[in-house]
């Protein structure tokens, strides 16, 4: 195993702003000695930074004479083994909570997410995906070994499956539906992260196309025009676009490098009035999430069709051998289920596809249900794999049905 040597390192660009940029670095200073104060003896290899800060591409706000981040930072600890990842992940979900009020002091407002990562997984089992590739590429080493993310140096763009750049685009569509629910709960904070997701969405959007294409573009600032080159040259998806979004692709990429309060959240006396303002947003992305989730599966499926259809074909084309794996998986998990789970209705569903692919093809029609103003829909409690009556019928606790299991077996928070 390798030898745990040398002090945090963060001698690269966090963010685009200069004062912003050397508050976050000191940050991570700090929130280097937390962990290595907390878990050294738990055989801690090293300490990871990876998302957008590990970039340079952070998103920091001034506000009322302190800085907000955006969004989130995310920092990988290593472990030994894979097998040793249970045991940390929801010591390390509390250590991040409680990092986020201890670091970030009276300036800095900041949620650090702090997860586990088998050295085994870095260094032999690691598979091609986005999250792999733009580990591989911008992953910073704060603390250990320098070489700990040479294994992956080979996860090329080209590698990553387009079935990834698929779930990224549902996985972002179900986040939709809990923000959009989120927006009955009070506080500003709460309402300018809302504001700030939908700009990841968009460029998101785009990052799913290009690693589709084969030609990830990890960089926000570089991906509008890689997108606008991957769109002339996909007919199919340009005629599903809604009009417009090349245009809002650009200003979302603008503001994530460089936000104001203005530009995510206008400045209207009433807070209802901002929450609307908020919500209409959430629903006019509707349509470009469907036009992407509608060109990736006509692609990878060969066919076409409006949405439903295209989910029940994806449904059903989930391979007998991933089925087993999946719901396996679902059966072992290490957490108890957060809704109560039928032993009959999951034999029944096993025969429809896998766990994912049925809470994605759920969530992607609640999320069109929030355009249309559906109220319930009796084939959205029939993908879920969990007893009817956990559910009750409302479109809201159908969506936040979606997000819990969803939470529970894919995001494993």
């Amino acid at each position: 195993m390798p030898q745990l040597t040398g002090p945090a390192s963060v001698d690269f660009r966090l963010c685009r702003d200069p004062d912003h940029d050397q508050a976050i670095r000191d940050l991570l200073a700090r929130c280097v000695g937390f962990l290595t104060g907390r878990i050294a003896g738990s055989g801690l290899v090293g300490i990871v930074l990876t998302g957008s800060f590990a970039r340079g591409e952070g998103s920091v706000l001034p506000m009322n004479g302190h800085l907000k981040v955006l969004g989130d930072i995310e920092v990988f600890v290593v472990v030994p083994s894979t097998a040793d990842w249970g045991a940390l992940r929801c010591r390390l979900i509390d250590l991040g909570r409680r990092a986020s009020v201890a670091l970030g002091g009276e300036r800095l407002r900041v949620d650090l997410e702090f997860g586990p990562v088998g050295l085994d997984f870095l260094r032999r089992h690691a598979k091609p995906s986005i999250f792999v590739h733009d580990l591989a590429r911008h992953g910073k080493v704060l603390w250990g070994p320098p070489d700990l993310l040479d294994g992956l140096r080979g996860v090329g763009a080209a590698r990553i499956p387009r079935e990834d750049a698929l779930f990224l685009v549902f996985n972002r569509t179900i986040e939709q539906l809990e923000a959009y629910d989120r927006l009955g709960q009070p506080g500003a904070d709460s309402l300018l992260d809302i504001a700030y997701q939908r700009q990841k969405l968009l460029l998101d959007l785009a990052g799913s196309v290009l690693a589709f294409h084969g030609v990830h573009a990890s960089s926000y600032a570089e991906r509008p025009a890689a997108f606008a080159s991957a769109v002339a040259a996909t007919p199919a998806l340009a005629t599903l676009l809604p009009p417009g979004f090349q245009a809002e692709l650009e200003q979302a990429a603008r503001i994530k490098l460089h936000p104001t309060e203005d530009d995510l959240l206008p400045r209207l006396a009433d807070p209802v009035d901002q929450r609307a303002w908020i919500r209409r947003t959430l629903v006019a992305s509707v349509p470009a999430v469907t036009a992407v989730l509608r060109w990736e599966l006509e692609e990878l499926l060969r066919s076409t069709g409006d949405l439903r259809a295209l989910l029940d074909q994806y449904l059903r084309a989930q391979p007998f051998g991933r089925r087993l794996k999946d719901w396996a998986k679902l059966a072992l998990h290490p957490m108890p289920a957060p809704l109560p789970l039928g032993f009959l209705r999951g034999t029944r569903l096993f025969w429809r596809g896998t766990p994912r692919a049925l809470l994605y093809a759920a969530g992607a029609l609640a999320h069109q249900g929030l355009e249309t103003g559906e109220a319930v829909s009796d084939d959205i409690t029939a993908l879920l794999p969990a007893r009817r009556r956990a559910v009750r019928r409302q479109a809201e606790a159908q969506r936040a049905a979606i997000v819990t299991l969803w939470r529970w077996c894919i995001r494993n928070d």
